[in-house]
């Protein structure tokens, strides 16, 4: 088996968020970083942009216009998918060079530019101070090279492009998922007490619950995971998954190889590996469904709840909203009230994920699938790099 070959087996594992298994030190780090450099870059040209337009002074004055609020809507949803299709575009432009050990000039342009360029760029912009925004952006690209180095960034590339792919599953979401949900929740919506206690609270504590409700699907997922796993390697399902594993880059591998009984036991590290990922996949799943959900209650709550009703319920004029300190066409108290709900939703949907059978088949299986296929291709690559640990 040809060095090459070892390294499409390698990456192969990486792609699928399994950095652990591979016997070796992670290269081409330069690289590897230039997607999340280049996420990092068009967020905070967009940010930049958003800020300068809501802290004009004649904001929500233009505000009042239908066109410009529709305007400015498109503009938040783009601020949010533009850095996603950015660094999706420079991951499949690293791919074959971190393979072929080729592109660290373009990496190193790359990088330079957000480190160097876009602080001049914002002093331009802002008036911000240079030198401390290039330690700032320096700082932020050593960490990216010791993530990427100790394989968080293949973890986290996997979960992402994970739960990107279950965005076609919307439809899922909506159609099963969601309907019982606005059944229980539109009546909350618009009650009194939701939008007193959206008012009063503040918003660096909005988080904080939204937060404790993480924590707490987290810890139920984490508890599930370790049992499933611990089924999944011990049911030896894997030998059957050797056929589904792809030509390239295992063909030189499964020539003349018989599929094996048995295989090295996981290591601690390679099962919390595993853990890490069902869980990053399960969340950011609930996460796609808690934005969605925000939406719907943050148009339904422009279309259903008038200004006045609004003053009625908190008992003040509602205030200007906004969301990350980006100024949004909306009430705080609205926004407020939907984060809520969200974050409720989430946790509801991480709970049924394992816990109803059609969401378990919808959204958990086929992760489960992904690890059993995995655990084949990590028996037939032990058997040719293990004593090479």
């Amino acid at each position: 088996m040809s060095e090459m070959d070892r390294r499409g087996v390698e990456q192969w594992f990486r792609r699928r968020g399994l950095p652990a298994v591979v016997r070796g030190l992670e290269k081409n780090l330069l690289v590897r970083i230039v997607p999340a450099v280049v996420w990092l870059a068009l967020f905070d040209v967009l940010y930049d942009v958003l800020s300068a337009i809501d802290g004009d002074d004649a904001f929500e004055t233009r505000l009042e216009s239908e066109a410009f609020e529709v305007i400015y809507t498109v503009t938040l949803v783009a601020s949010i998918g533009a850095p996603v299709l950015g660094a999706w575009l420079a991951a499949r432009w690293a791919r074959d060079r971190v393979l072929h050990d080729r592109g660290s000039v373009s990496a190193i342009v790359v990088i330079a530019t957000y480190v160097l360029v876009l602080p001049v760029a914002d002093h331009m912009a802002d008036g911000s101070a240079v030198l401390p925004t290039v330690v700032e952006y320096l700082a932020f690209a050593v960490v990216l090279l010791g993530l990427t180095a100790v394989g968080m960034g293949s973890i986290f590339g996997w979960a992402l492009r994970a739960a990107l792919r279950q965005l076609r599953a919307v439809g899922a979401m909506t159609s099963r998922a969601m309907p019982l949900l606005l059944l229980v929740t539109t009546f909350g919506f618009f009650t009194t007490e939701i939008w007193q206690i959206a008012g009063l609270v503040s918003r660096g504590r909005m988080w904080l619950v939204i937060s404790f409700f993480a924590v707490l699907g987290g810890l139920f997922l984490g508890s599930v995971f370790v049992s499933e796993l611990r089924t999944l390697t011990a049911a030896a399902h894997w030998p059957e998954r050797v056929s589904a594993l792809p030509e390239q880059p295992f063909r030189a591998l499964m020539t003349g190889a018989e599929p094996a009984d048995t295989a090295p036991a996981l290591t601690r590290l390679e099962r919390a590996n595993m853990v890490l990922i069902l869980l990053l996949t399960q969340m950011l799943q609930a996460l796609v469904f808690g934005v969605l959900v925000f939406a719907v209650f943050a148009i339904l709550g422009r279309l259903a709840v008038p200004h006045d009703a609004i003053k009625s319920w908190v008992g003040h004029d509602p205030t200007p909203g906004t969301l990350f300190n980006i100024q949004v066409p909306a009430p705080n108290e609205l926004v407020q009230v939907c984060m809520f709900i969200a974050g409720f939703s989430a946790l509801y949907f991480v709970a049924t994920i394992v816990t109803d059978a059609a969401h378990r088949k919808t959204y958990f299986e086929p992760v489960l699938e992904h690890l059993e296929v995995s655990l084949a291709g990590r028996a037939l690559y032990l058997s040719r790099f293990g004593k090479q640990e």
